[in-house]
């Protein structure tokens, strides 16, 4: 086997943590910078706005600790940002899913502060108003990219198999559930940026008729939109190029419905509407076409998501399908203590495959989440049963694994891959 055939059998699916080493703040870190702009008063938020976000926000951490005594305290959850758009998206819309009078008996409080908002005189109402603040003012601010210097053994890594001339197809298949510029600034800069589905600024997807482009190195799927991304009014999604570009058809301006065009908040995740249906499609044919899906700095936190990777490891049968996880450790508090783990020589520090224990801690808390009726509208369709023999949790942060796991060519990440295949024949009746 050879390095591009380890990476044509490999999916790589980027969450929140994997931008962590740009400097771009992680959700649980939003979450308590919002805090001190409502303790510091600053003009974010009308006064109306912190008294009710000083409200929400102690709700979600009641509920927080109510889920941690759920699980026995086994491990303490803490709430984050996208939890917050979450409860503020389910209140603004409560009628919606629960008509008057079953929510005639929702917190007087509530109330109280819509009609404290409304007679103020402000325009719009106050769960949309604080919505649009932290989704299109706050959010642009803390996903501000920093530094990508930790990406260039990729860099080096692409460039050993850039003139190979061997003739064989070479495109790493990345899904990102980011709604940051990381990987596009990086690359842009090194003249090899990922193609995201766009052509000439306009949603054509990732068919071959609409990209014919072989030289690709990185097909970018962003599964929850991009802060580059608009939405028009006609349905159509384009990138934004400029803050200050204006689209326009003819002497008509083009009204923009979503910008940024993002899916901000825990719960459903997934729409019949492009771009975000055929990026799913694709995310799920190429779990079917591959092997190894390794998962950076992802917490779970998103059942649909979870409900994929979980189907394809089950669906692949005696295949040696794998789910790798990145990740130095997990949301919940106590984490993996360092006995669960093994440091190797070549691979980092993981997960002891020996232990019990270990293992079913970290299905336990995946298995969890997906009960869990907070993340998800349905929980009782979410696949609860994970089969902890594909799952592999590798102890590095990003920086750290794409150091030790692409350097040299790839050398680890193919040993690594090779060690996976060769355990798999010698466990196979003949």
């Amino acid at each position: 086997m050879t390095t591009i055939e380890a990476i044509n059998k490999s999916v790589f699916v980027f969450g929140a943590g994997a931008s962590y080493d740009a400097d771009c703040k992680m959700s649980g870190a939003m979450l308590k910078e919002l805090q001190e702009l409502v303790c510091q008063k600053t003009p974010d938020f009308s006064e109306t706005e912190r008294e009710t976000l000083k409200f929400l926000l102690t709700c979600l951490n009641y509920h927080a600790e109510w889920k941690t005594w759920e699980l026995n305290r086994e491990y303490s959850l803490q709430p984050n940002i996208e939890e917050l758009a979450l409860l503020i998206r389910r209140i603004k819309n409560r009628e919606h899913f629960l008509p008057y009078p079953i929510t005639g008996n929702w917190a007087d409080k509530l109330v109280q502060l819509e009609a404290q908002f409304k007679s103020e005189g402000r325009e719009g109402g106050l769960y949309e108003t604080m919505e649009n603040t932290i989704k299109n003012i706050l959010l642009p601010k803390w996903l501000e990219v920093k530094r990508t210097d930790f990406l260039k053994p990729l860099d080096d890594f692409f460039q050993t198999f850039a003139g190979s001339g061997n003739g064989e197809k070479f495109t790493m298949e990345v899904f990102s559930m980011n709604y940051d510029l990381v990987l596009e600034k990086h690359f842009e800069e090194q003249k090899a940026k990922p193609y995201r589905g766009f052509y000439s600024g306009e949603w054509r997807g990732f068919s071959k008729a609409a990209n014919n482009d072989e030289a690709d190195i990185i097909n970018l799927y962003k599964l929850h939109g991009s802060l580059d991304w608009v939405r028009l009014a006609d349905g159509s999604v384009r990138e934004k190029y400029s803050d200050d570009e204006t689209f326009t058809e003819g002497d008509e301006e083009i009204s923009i419905d979503h910008d940024p065009f993002i899916i901000f908040g825990h719960g459903t995740k997934f729409f019949s509407v492009e771009p975000f249906f055929s990026l799913i499609q694709n995310f799920s044919r190429k779990l079917k076409e591959r092997d190894y899906f390794f998962i950076i700095g992802y917490s779970f936190f998103d059942p649909y998501i979870n409900n994929l990777l979980i189907q394809a490891v089950k669906d692949g049968g005696h295949s040696n399908k794998k789910i790798i996880i990145v990740n130095p450790f997990f949301a919940f508090d106590p984490p993996l203590k360092n006995e669960h783990f093994i440091k190797h020589n070549d691979f980092g520090t993981i997960l002891d495959e020996e232990n019990s224990e270990a293992k079913r801690k970290l299905t336990d808390y995946l298995e969890d989440i997906q009960r869990n009726a907070f993340y998800s509208e349905l929980p009782e369709f979410n696949i609860k049963q994970i089969p902890s023999e594909s799952l592999y949790h590798i102890k590095e942060g990003t920086k750290d694994f794409i150091e030790r796991y692409f350097k040299d060519g790839g050398k680890t990440l193919l040993q690594l891959i090779k060690s996976f295949e060769t355990k798999e024949k010698e466990s196979l009746p003949f």
